[in-house]
């Protein structure tokens, strides 16, 4: 056990103690140079900063901006790792599908769950067999239709503000809550033949600042399950 862990520090020193301390243990700062870092030691020059003072304010600087960086690095690392465990959960539960709308329910489950999203809608464009509950058909006159405007359109993931309209022709039997943002996101191999839409009752629980890398892919994982399941003709 070195001599630092066998020093019982009292919170009640003053300032004399810790003097005695310091001139008691001369190597004090050598062995624990991070302390060093946040001492203001300042250099004899008159009224002027010394070249010394200037170097070390400038170094504590710098060092406060690496240690911002390197926090924000590590919770972006953590964001990420988080949404590669969420695409790995319903990745799963559409490799193991055998069925359209028992993997819609378990889908639906899953995202409520785990991804904070208070309602699905999932919609695609043509006939549909009649043993299919879980998926919207999508006629171009439709509420629904004009609803996903934008995002059929684009042919991209658009995150953001979910409109009253939008909501009511989405969501009409779901009315108990009112979803305000949602990522509206398209289906389909080779065009835009539908979209699932994922929404919550916060309002920023989907920005136009998010990425959309994630709902991007999770948007092609359902397009070839979908097209598995159903037929690729269901999605071309």
């Amino acid at each position: 056990m070195n001599e630092a862990k066998k020093q019982t520090v009292s919170t009640d020193l003053d300032e004399s103690d810790v003097a005695a301390y310091l001139a008691a243990h001369p190597d004090f700062l050598r062995r624990h140079p991070e302390t060093f870092e946040a001492m203001d030691v300042p250099h004899a020059s008159g009224s002027a900063i010394s070249l010394i003072e200037r170097q070390v304010r400038v170094l504590r600087e710098t060092n406060a901006k690496i240690q911002s960086r390197f926090e924000e690095l590590l919770a972006t690392a953590r964001s990420n790792h988080e949404r590669v465990v969420q695409l790995n959960r319903v990745a799963r539960i559409m490799a193991g599908a055998v069925s359209a709308d028992a993997m819609v329910e378990a889908l639906v489950a899953c995202l409520r769950e785990h991804l904070a999203v208070d309602r699905v809608y999932l919609g695609i464009q043509g006939a549909l067999p009649a043993d299919i509950s879980r998926i919207d058909t999508l006629r171009d006159d439709s509420d629904a239709s004009r609803a996903l405007t934008n995002v059929f359109r684009r042919g991209k993931p658009i995150c953001g503000e979910l409109s009253a309209t939008q909501a009511e022709a989405l969501f009409a039997a779901d009315d108990d809550a009112l979803m305000t943002s949602a990522a509206l996101i398209p289906l389909g191999s080779s065009g835009v033949h539908g979209a699932i839409v994922l929404a919550s009752a916060d309002p920023k629980r989907f920005t136009p600042e998010m990425g959309t890398l994630f709902v991007e892919l999770f948007g092609d994982l359902l397009t070839a399950t979908l097209r598995r399941l159903l037929g690729a003709e269901r999605l071309p």
